[in-house]
């Protein structure tokens, strides 16, 4: 009677633990690269929302032929940016100002009949700088008073950060401090 070796399929407790080890080392340096990708994409969404509202109200002050203001409450964590058109005219009264809008009061920033705010809660943790509140005018769309307006919107852990800037004309665009890592597609200030 011969004697048969049974064969036995499977990982061996070496071999699993070598695979552990592996995953733990490639798991451990994605992490940073993971944190900063959501750290950028937050502060970037932030900056498109912003830049958004301020053309949207600029067209609509030209559009509608009524002046819009551009206003923000809080700073650091806890902000918000808002657009008010001007009261329409009724009555034979002309048209109204353009007031600052407050973004808590969910009546409150209307242009155009919709509400126009960029509000910190959809960009946990993205700290904003102060921002002077200017009007653009329903002629040309340029600001009221003349100059141009700049702020930042920094980053939850304070990498990555992006200038928003407003020229005299009303133009705006995002551009990333020379102090600060690139984000993609966006100019260098």
């Amino acid at each position: 009677m011969r004697l048969e070796a049974k064969r036995f399929f499977g990982f061996t407790l070496i071999e699993v633990m070598v695979t552990l080890v592996v995953a733990a080392i490639l798991l451990a340096a994605g992490v940073p690269s993971f944190v900063d990708f959501i750290d950028k994409n937050r502060v970037r969404g932030a900056g498109d929302d912003v830049i958004s509202l301020i053309s949207n109200a600029r067209a609509e002050a030209v559009k509608a032929d009524r002046d819009v203001n551009i206003a923000m409450t809080g700073s650091g964590n806890s902000w918000c940016i808002g657009a008010n058109a001007a009261t329409p005219p009724g009555g034979g009264s002309p048209v109204g100002t353009a007031t600052s809008c407050d973004c808590s009061d969910a009546s409150g920033c209307l242009v155009a009949g919709q509400r126009m705010a960029v509000e910190t809660g959809a960009f946990p943790d993205v700290r904003a700088g102060t921002l002077t509140a200017f009007t653009f005018n329903s002629k040309l769309g340029a600001l009221v008073p003349l100059g141009d307006r700049t702020f930042s919107l920094t980053s939850p852990r304070g990498k990555f950060a992006l200038s928003v800037e407003v020229n005299a004309l009303g133009q705006s665009r995002l551009c990333v401090p020379s102090d600060k890592p690139t984000i993609s597609g966006i100019a260098p200030c």
